[in-house]
C-alpha cells in the first residue's frame, strides 16, 4: 500500500512528541469488480506546524509540512509549506510561501511557489488574493510543464445575504451562487463548463429548517470557490446532503464524453444525535435512459476521546457502495 504504513508510524511518533490533534480520513469504494481504499488522509495539527499525507490508490500520493506562521506581527503573517508529490523516481517537490496582510478592512495575500523534479524543468507560479468590503478577487499565473503559461482565478461579490462568483481554471469556466446569514434557509450552487469539449457539471444543495450555518457561510464559499478554480495539492471533502438542514434537497448533473448523469436527492436529519438519511433517483443517458435509486447515510458523534463520522452511499445504477470514515482526536 505504497508508503502508507511508514507514514502511519511517523504520525504516531509525531503525535506523541508534539501531541495536538490528529485527523484520519478514509474513503473506501466497493463495486462488482473490487474493494479499494481509494483515499487515506493522515493529518497532525500542532501549534507550530501541520503534517498532512494523502494516500491515493489511483493517483500520486501527497505529503506536506505546512508552517502557518513563520513570522508575524499585528498586521502581517508569513506562511510556507514543502510538499512531495508521488512515490517514485519521478517525484515532484513544491516549495510554497505566502504573505497575508491587513490594512483596515482591506485583506491582501500574495503567494509564490516552485515545483521541481529530476525529470522535468521547474514550474513556477504566483498569485494574489484581495478582499475589500463586499468584493474578493484571486488570480494566479502558472507555467505549463511543456510550454506557455495559463491563468487561474475567480472574482466574487458577497453582500450580507449572498455570494456570487465566477472563475476560470485553464480551459474550464466556473460559476458559484449561495445564500448566507439566513436562519432557516440556505442554498449553494456550483457549476463548471468546458467550451472545447462541451462537458459540464453542476451541483445545487438547499437546506431548510435548522440549517448548517458552517456550510452556508462566506468562509466555506470562499474555500470551495478557491478549491475548484485554483487547485491545491491536497484534496478537500465536503459534507453530504443530509447535513445541510432539517430537510435538504440536491440536484446534480454532469456530461462527460457524451454520457449524461443526473440525480435528484432529498435528505432529512433524524433526531438530534447526528444522524441523517438521504434518498434519491440517479439517472444515466447516452442513447438509452437508465434510472435507479441511490441512498446516503450520515452519522456523527463525539466522545471524550474524540470525534467520529461515518458517511455511506449506495448507488444502484453503478452497483457501487462508498464509505467515508473520519476519526479525530
Amino acid at each position: 500500500m505504497k508508503n502508507i504504513l511508514i507514514i502511519a508510524m511517523l504520525v504516531c511518533l509525531v503525535s506523541q512528541a508534539f501531541g495536538q490533534s490528529v485527523n484520519l480520513e478514509s474513503t473506501i469504494r466497493i463495486d462488482t469488480a473490487k474493494t479499494e481504499l481509494s483515499v487515506q488522509r493522515i493529518e497532525i495539527n500542532t501549534s507550530k506546524f501541520t503534517l498532512k499525507y494523502d494516500y491515493k490508490a489511483t493517483a500520486n500520493d501527497v505529503l506536506g509540512i505546512i508552517i502557518p506562521k513563520i513570522w508575524s506581527n499585528a498586521n502581517n503573517t508569513l506562511s510556507g509549506m514543502i510538499v512531495k508529490i508521488g512515490d517514485n523516481r519521478n517525484n515532484q517537490f513544491a516549495f510554497d510561501s505566502w504573505l497575508t496582510k491587513k490594512i483596515g478592512k482591506l485583506s491582501f495575500m500574495t503567494e509564490v511557489g516552485r515545483i521541481v523534479s529530476r525529470v522535468s524543468k521547474p514550474i513556477d507560479y504566483a498569485g494574489v488574493r484581495l478582499t475589500a468590503n463586499i468584493l474578493t478577487v484571486e488570480a494566479y499565473l502558472a507555467e505549463r510543464s511543456t510550454k506557455g503559461n495559463y491563468f487561474l482565478g475567480w472574482a466574487a461579490y458577497h453582500p450580507e445575504h449572498a455570494f456570487i462568483a465566477v472563475g476560470k481554471q485553464d480551459q474550464q469556466l466556473w460559476g458559484f451562487a449561495g445564500t448566507k446569514v439566513f436562519n432557516h434557509f440556505g442554498h449553494f450552487t456550483l457549476a463548471s463548463y468546458q467550451p472545447k469539449t462541451g462537458n459540464f457539471w453542476f451541483k445545487s444543495q438547499t437546506g431548510f429548517g435548522e440549517i448548517n450555518q458552517q456550510f452556508f457561510s462566506q468562509e466555506n464559499y470562499e474555500i470551495a470557490t478557491s478549491y475548484f478554480c485554483v487547485p491545491i495539492f491536497f484534496y478537500k471533502h465536503f459534507s453530504p446532503l443530509a447535513t445541510k438542514g432539517t430537510y435538504s434537497l440536491k440536484i446534480e448533473g454532469k456530461r462527460t464524453a457524451g454520457l449524461q448523469n443526473y440525480e435528484l436527492m432529498m435528505g432529512k436529519k433524524i433526531g438530534d444525535k447526528g444522524l441523517g438519511l438521504a434518498v434519491g433517483i440517479n439517472s444515466e443517458y447516452k442513447s438509452v435512459l437508465n434510472m435507479a435509486p441511490s441512498f446516503e447515510l450520515y452519522k456523527a458523534w463525539k466522545t471524550i476521546a474524540g470525534q467520529y463520522i461515518i458517511e455511506l452511499r449506495y448507488d444502484q445504477l453503478s452497483q457501487a457502495c462508498s464509505a467515508y470514515l473520519v476519526v479525530r482526536y
